[in-house]
């Protein structure tokens, strides 16, 4: 049992290892994961990163989340993901081309309201704003 699961973790990191190797050839996409790990990330100055996961989900059901500061995008790379990493890069340059031709791809709704805490001066009100929420959140488990 514990080979399979080493296997599995090998297969994961190698699979992140292509999918880096593979954005850095994208010269519209910069790659932020410069470590070995189960996580991919990238940003663009060329495309809204953030608005290009809604893009990868309805073109190619890939499932991705922004990153705020800088803006960008990541993926969980998982051992149901990590056979496709071919696809995600395909995916990924679909995207790009597509969305540096028609610039309407580049908005989202999601892009506006997750910007919008980077913009708060006072980090502790969004701290505060997060507590209450979480614990709004945690009451309904009562």
């Amino acid at each position: 049992m514990f080979f399979r699961l080493k296997e599995k973790a090998h297969g994961i990191l190698e699979a992140q290892k292509q999918m880096r190797l593979g954005l850095e050839k994208n010269p519209d996409i910069q790659v932020c994961s410069n470590m070995t790990s189960p996580i991919i990330s990238w940003t663009s100055s060329i495309v809204n990163p953030i608005a290009m996961g809604e893009q990868m989900l309805k073109r190619r059901q890939w499932t991705i989340s922004a990153l705020q500061n800088p803006p960008g995008a990541h993926m969980a790379i998982t051992d149901a993901t990590s056979g496709n990493w071919k696809d995600f890069i395909s995916s990924v340059n679909e995207c790009v081309k597509v969305m540096k031709s028609d610039k309407e791809l580049n908005k989202n709704h999601d892009t506006a309201v997750y910007g919008m805490t980077g913009a708060i001066p006072d980090k502790s009100l969004l701290h505060r704003f997060v507590s209450i929420h979480q614990a709004a959140m945690l009451d309904t488990l009562e």
